[in-house]
């Protein structure tokens, strides 16, 4: 949940829902950047306390919780997360432990947050639940020692020259005003200054609306003359001495929140809800790499940068109904498998799923510790003359769709079914609309039916005195349509529709203008130019993937980055014809089989063991 309770004190606040808009904006990258989820987070400082400056900082301060296995560990882990100023932006926060630790303190800090009358993000039923137990363990002597030592640091490090600040002024006299409430036994102090106000002498009330004027209308740094009244009033509260109770030493309830905390269920993720940008956050990201041509070291200028990379969906998703295997965009250049069904492919030796285990350093993005279990060597195996082999031989037909495309052009528009209906003439045929436009006939006032055991012909006919239907269906414009014709009437000629020729040019149209829309116009530009009629990249990466293979059944290696980068990238200028392509990869090939053959890779991964190793994974993250 989040939300934003305003409160203004007289001096304003000066909140903007762009500041807002920024302040959530960062708790989303805080979260994606530490791997954390922020239970809590709220403004700290003079905007919560109700005298903010033109140009105070917003003192963001939050609480967040970790993977709950982290708290089961004998290490620390993240305590805090401090950030440098952004702007006018200050954040930084407490792990959800610390925070309770500091809570049983009764640290001032801590339960101001959770009473700050600002709150930008807060789980629902938090705040009651933190304040329930602040009250249950509150100090009364904690509290009021830390107010009075903030009060001390005013007065005699910022209080002590000619000239002061409104602003240290206001900040000696709250923290006074705060231990005051602590010591008249009211208890947790509130954190809007106005509401401690009318605690203090009248004399020094009288003051107050001056300091918040002069602050809130000059910066943090300008000075102001001394007050002699609010110094003695400062000096002699401090000067006294003070006994209050240390208060409850239970830590019973601080358990209980904790746990609650640390084992509060989160909703459960959606197939929907695993976008591109969500699974590469820390809580999910594997493996994120660039791939394609960076990674083989084929890239030319103009190239895509193709991301490649692997997610473990969290164990809530996993145990309900719901499944996911990949997140891709429209064009497949950005794809990231479920951690699940990226080892199921490794265990098929899937070519594109088994480079990821050896990209080049330099193409890495992210690579968590625990990827690095996957081990080429658990996977390669003798089923890599199948897929590669298979791989490779589907970019050579690819290489002829594209050849297809290039020679066999589609029209902007689609052919329409009567283009398909002709009537027989003579020795020959005419199109029908052209037939009837010969014999002067308006194609919608004729009708016509279907002929017994003669499929694909149908009978024409035409009478001014009767309203036939027409040819095409006005609900469909590729279907016929048929009309009632009188026993008697004879028909002036007959049509036969070729179907199958229209449903074939249908397809043909349609995925002719589907691979336009969606083609890389840089890679067809280059095509075009050699003028080779064919798709030289696909031919390029038919001959890597032989390559491969072949280092594979020999080295029992996985070599990403090729070492031959000037021959791949003189294939891929065009420089050789189509059949002398073809004719080495299916030399390659049969060179490729025999190795593996002689390899003496395994036949196929050893599933027992992947297995293990894909629980030890989703176990460890």
């Amino acid at each position: 949940m989040r939300s934003i309770t305003w409160s203004f004190s007289r001096a304003g606040s000066g909140f903007t829902m762009a500041s807002v808009t920024e302040i959530h904006q960062l708790l989303e990258r805080i979260e994606r950047d530490h791997g954390v989820r922020i239970i809590h987070a709220c403004e700290s400082g003079s905007r919560a306390w109700g005298f903010a400056s033109p140009d105070s900082d917003y003192d963001i301060r939050f609480i967040f919780v970790k993977d709950a296995d982290s708290y089961l560990s004998v290490q620390e882990g993240l305590e805090s997360i401090d950030l440098p100023l952004e702007g006018e932006l200050d954040a930084g926060g407490w792990d959800v432990r610390k925070a309770v630790r500091l809570l049983g303190k009764s640290n001032g800090a801590l339960v101001e947050w959770l009473h700050s009358p600002v709150i930008y993000r807060s789980e629902p039923g938090l705040r009651e639940r933190w304040q329930e137990v602040a009250r249950e363990v509150f100090s009364p002597r904690a509290s009021s020692d830390h107010y009075r030592g903030l009060a001390k640091q005013m007065l005699f490090s910022k209080l002590d020259t000619d000239a002061v600040r409104a602003k240290d002024y206001l900040y000696a006299l709250r923290a006074v005003l705060a231990a005051k409430w602590v010591a008249d036994g009211k208890g947790i102090p509130p954190v809007l200054f106005a509401t401690m106000v009318p605690t203090a002498p009248q004399a020094i009330q009288d003051l107050i609306p001056g300091l918040l004027e002069h602050k809130a209308r000059t910066t943090e740094g300008e000075r102001m003359p001394r007050i002699q009244a609010l110094d003695e009033f400062l000096r002699d509260f401090l000067n006294a001495s003070v006994t209050l109770d240390q208060g409850p030493r239970d830590i019973t309830a601080l358990d209980r929140l904790l746990r609650f905390e640390i084992n509060r269920p989160v909703s459960i993720l959606k197939p929907d809800d695993f976008t591109l940008e969500r699974v590469r956050q820390p809580d999910l990201l594997l493996l994120d790499t660039v791939a394609g041509s960076h990674a083989y070291g084929t890239a030319i200028d103009g190239s895509d940068e193709d991301r490649r990379g692997v997610f473990v969906a969290p164990r809530s998703f996993l145990s309900g109904l719901d499944g996911i295997e990949q997140v891709a965009d429209e064009r497949n250049d950005q794809v990231y498998y479920e951690l699940g069904h990226f080892v199921s492919l490794l265990l098929r030796n899937n070519p594109n799923a088994l480079e990821l285990l050896a990209m080049p350093e330099d193409c890495v993005r992210h690579s968590h510790p625990l990827f690095k279990l996957l081990d080429p060597q658990i996977f390669l195996s003798k089923l890599c003359a199948k897929t590669f082999g298979e791989y490779a031989m589907g970019q050579i037909r690819k290489a002829r769709g594209l050849n297809k495309k290039i020679v066999n052009p589609q029209p902007e528009e689609r052919l329409t079914m009567l283009s398909f209906c002709h009537v027989p003439e003579g020795q020959g045929s005419l199109p029908v609309l052209e037939w009837l436009s010969l014999k002067g006939l308006d194609p919608t006032r004729c009708g016509i039916t279907g002929v017994q055991h003669a499929a694909g012909i149908f009978a024409i006919y035409h009478d001014p005195g009767t309203a036939y239907r027409g040819l095409v269906s006005p609900k469909d414009a590729d279907a016929l349509v048929f009309s009632s014709v009188a026993v008697k009437a004879e028909p002036i000629g007959w049509m036969h529709f070729n179907q199958d020729a229209f449903r074939a040019h249908c397809k043909a149209h349609r995925e002719y203008w589907e691979w336009v829309s969606q083609r890389n116009e840089e890679r067809y530009t280059t095509n075009v130019e050699h003028g080779r009629g064919y798709d030289s990249k696909n031919l390029m990466h038919t001959l890597r993937l032989l390559d491969m293979a072949g280092e594979i059944a020999r080295e029992g290696v996985l070599r990403i980055r090729r070492p031959n980068r000037d021959q791949l990238l003189r294939i891929r200028a065009g420089e050789f014809s189509y059949e002398e392509l073809v004719e080495k990869a299916e030399e390659q090939l049969v060179e490729v089989t025999r190795a593996f053959e002689k390899s003496s890779l395994p036949d196929h991964p050893d599933r027992d063991r992947v297995n293990r190793l894909l629980v030890e994974i989703r176990e460890g993250f």
